[in-house]
């Protein structure tokens, strides 16, 4: 039997609970503000950075939910076993972290948001160019996301105006983004995570226990394996993990106890949709998973689906803000606020456009940073003025890779679903690699040029530090080495 926490333990468990959310409270003011979003205020200080249970909260809600539930659907009807289906969870989402890792060191090494750092790499044309992708993209997850709340709550109560719904949803998603940082991750650990992780370990442990003998076999399908890989990234994968990153401690594996946790929820709701659609046969398999693991509460069905999709999209919606904020933020008078109210009305565009169809793409393309000992300070955010005007390799190396992505994923217009995807291998690491391929490619048939760091729009701040060639400018390796508001230097890149 199990001994009783000592009652300091628990004191100790509730103070740490209380000191987090008063220096919550202390930054909420700042996220409101600028949330670290702008030239001004776009590195994130050392001392401002948060613990690995903030993220593994946090990383929970972006990969668990009826959404994710939504993957092991469709990949069941593609013709998939149980065990195939996980084995295609696990290896999707081991490619996406491949991926992740870099974007995530990348965050945390330099402070900034990815748009942010855009301006330093890509020059002003290319960060409008690569910020009009990173605004864009997520709204079409935004609709999605809100499109399924909106259809969860018609099979629940038969409320129908699922339309309408959909788009006052995507809109009022917005709500945590205006609270920054601060109000994704707080919503996320202390309401959202507990809630999702005790009802996917019931509902996949009573399936096995009571059911395991329903759940053999194979299903129907003719979708190709690299197809449903892909789909798996891409639900796995949000493009934008600097954004996120960028408040944890700057070394390579922090953030994999995080991915590894959260990648036990997202195989374990894949999972548990495939069982789901498998034991409702001919039956909404969303109202059979309330039955089947919710008791039949549809009010508490109401409350998980409603906060776990909120959450979802407190993710979508940062990444899109964020990228907003690179554009706008810098004018004199403009304030994240207007950012949030601006893209809330792109993402109930979104819910119009989508149309509530579980699409299997939206895949961002991960951007390649060269190394040809040619180095990139990265010690400030260098206002519009003072960023290069275009790298031309770098944007030359996204376009091809963006363009590969849609024609192989078959999501132009006329092609979407798996049945017109081309089964071409798993298509976002292959846009991840094309795309770095191409820009080393590039670099390394100019790198004698005279005006090499023109032609890689180094910024005027980046021209007049004088850094060796091949060097890294080191940052502190513990959040809490630097003295309070402190900035320690960026790698060099």
């Amino acid at each position: 039997m199990t001994e009783p926490r000592p009652r300091h333990e628990i004191a100790t468990d509730v103070d740490d609970i209380r000191a987090d959310l008063e220096f919550e409270r202390q930054e909420l003011e700042s996220s409101i503000r600028h949330d670290y979003s702008t030239s001004d205020t776009g590195i994130v200080p050392l001392d401002r950075r948060r613990p690995m249970w903030h993220f593994a909260g946090l990383w929970t809600t972006f990969v668990a939910g009826f959404s994710y539930m939504v993957l092991g659907f469709e990949i069941h009807d593609g013709g998939y076993s149980l065990a195939a289906t996980v084995g295609i969870a696990a290896l999707g989402y081991g490619l996406y972290v491949a991926y992740a890792l870099l974007g995530s060191y990348l965050g945390s090494r330099t402070g900034q948001t990815h748009a942010l750092l855009t301006r330093s790499i890509f020059g002003s044309a290319g960060s409008v160019i690569v910020s009009l992708f990173v605004l864009i993209a997520p709204l079409g997850w935004v609709g999605f996301q809100a499109g399924l709340l909106a259809n969860l709550w018609h099979g629940f109560y038969g409320w129908g105006h699922v339309e309408a719904i959909a788009i006052i949803l995507a809109a009022a998603m917005i709500l945590n983004n205006l609270f920054g940082f601060t109000g994704i991750s707080v919503f996320a650990r202390y309401l959202v995570t507990p809630v999702l992780i005790v009802w996917c370990i019931y509902l996949v442990l009573k399936g096995f226990i009571t059911d395991s003998g329903h759940l053999g076999g194979t299903p129907g399908g003719n979708m190709p394996f690299w197809v449903a890989v892909g789909a798996a990234i891409g639900f796995s994968m949000w493009g934008n993990e600097p954004d996120f990153w960028r408040y944890g401690r700057p070394r390579f594996t922090w953030p994999v106890p995080t991915y590894i946790f959260a990648a036990a929820w997202f195989i374990l709701f894949t999972m548990g949709g495939w069982m789901m659609l498998t034991l409702a046969g001919k039956g909404d398999p969303f109202n059979f998973s309330v039955h089947y693991s919710l008791f039949g509460a549809f009010w508490l069905a109401f409350i998980i689906a409603t906060v776990s999709q909120f959450a979802i999209n407190d993710g979508n919606y940062y990444e899109s803000v964020n990228a907003g904020q690179n554009l706008l933020g810098g004018w004199r008078h403009w304030r994240r606020v207007y950012t949030c109210v601006a893209v809330a009305g792109g993402g109930a565009l979104a819910a119009w456009i989508v149309n509530y169809k579980a699409v299997n793409g939206w895949f961002d393309v991960a951007t390649f940073l060269a190394m040809f000992r040619i180095s990139r300070p990265l010690l400030q955010v260098p206002s519009w003025q003072e960023a290069g005007v275009i790298n031309i390799p770098a944007v030359v190396s996204l376009l091809v890779a963006v363009a590969y992505g849609a024609i192989a994923s078959a999501i132009l217009p006329g092609t979407l679903g798996y049945d017109t995807a081309r089964n071409w291998g798993p298509v976002p690491l292959e846009c991840w690699v094309l795309a770095g391929a191409l820009y080393i490619a590039i670099v390394a048939a100019v790198q004698e040029s005279p005006n090499i760091k023109r032609i890689l729009a180094f910024s005027r701040p980046a021209l007049e530090t004088s850094v060796p060639p091949g060097a890294v400018v080191d940052v502190a390796s513990e959040a809490g080495e630097a003295p309070s508001g402190e900035v320690r230097p960026a790698p060099a890149i």
